[in-house]
Order: structure tokens, then C-alpha cells, then sequence
């Protein structure tokens, strides 16, 4: 059964950009997540494919502990 209100993954966590206040990007591939991270000198804490649009990936960072 996969009814379109039904997602494929049910443990797959869905990712809104409105609403969540995590500090996010969007990649092209799982590899620009660690990257960003890189660059953006915080912990890639969370990869999340969304399997829509150009950018599907979103990665979930936060600040090292100090």
C-alpha cells in the first residue's frame, strides 16, 4: 500500500523550514554536509533526504561544546 499520505518511511523524520529553528543547510549530496560543516567550523549533527526539489539534502548543525 502507498497511499500519498502515507509516506514510504515512516521513521524517516520530515523536515519543515518554517518551523524549525535547528541550524540548517541544503546540499546536493550527503559529502556537501560535511563540507558545510567544515566551512561553517560546527558539527554536522543530522543528515535528513528529503527526495524533493534540486537540493534534497539537509544537514543539521550545531556549535561544538566549549
Amino acid at each position: 500500500m502507498n497511499d500519498k499520505n502515507e509516506p514510504n518511511n515512516p521513521d524517516e523524520e520530515e523536515f519543515d523550514p518554517v518551523t524549525d529553528t535547528r541550524d540548517w543547510s541544503a546540499a546536493v549530496t550527503e559529502l556537501a554536509c560535511f563540507a558545510l560543516a567544515r566551512r561553517k567550523g560546527k558539527r554536522l549533527v543530522k543528515i535528513i533526504n528529503t527526495k524533493k526539489s534540486s537540493m534534497p539534502i539537509i544537514c543539521i548543525f550545531e556549535d561544538y561544546p566549549e
